[in-house]
């Protein structure tokens, strides 16, 4: 067996092109991790969100899900729920490589409370 290194380089890049693809739709993970409590609870509140709070572990994911628990009105579901759906997915594994930093972040903050903000 040969190895062809043409073949190499198409699979890196495509490795690449796939891990940077998932890093930037990772947007609920994004937001949750960049910005700050305040932020995030005012965002959330604009959206119309019915959650009271989100957990700090896998954050990415439940800050999705905040936002497709919304008010009907402030959501379009027919195209953003397929969106919030995939980016939950891209969210769930970059929530995952983040999962020493929410798990410290947690037990020292808690919860993020979005009612209180």
């Amino acid at each position: 067996m040969r190895y062809d290194k043409e073949k190499g380089k198409k699979t890196m890049r495509l490795i690449w092109t796939l891990l940077a693809g998932l890093s930037l739709t990772a947007c609920g993970t994004f937001n949750t991790l960049t910005k700050s409590d305040h932020e995030i609870a005012a965002n959330l509140k604009r959206q119309k969100s019915n959650c009271a709070s989100i957990p700090r572990v896998y954050s990415g994911v439940s800050y999705n899900v905040c936002k497709m628990n919304s008010n009907k009105n402030s959501i379009y579901f027919d195209w953003q729920l397929g969106f919030y759906l995939f980016d939950s997915v891209a969210s769930a594994a970059t929530d995952t490589i983040a999962l020493p930093y929410t798990v410290y972040s947690q037990n020292k903050n808690g919860q993020l409370m979005v009612a209180e903000h």
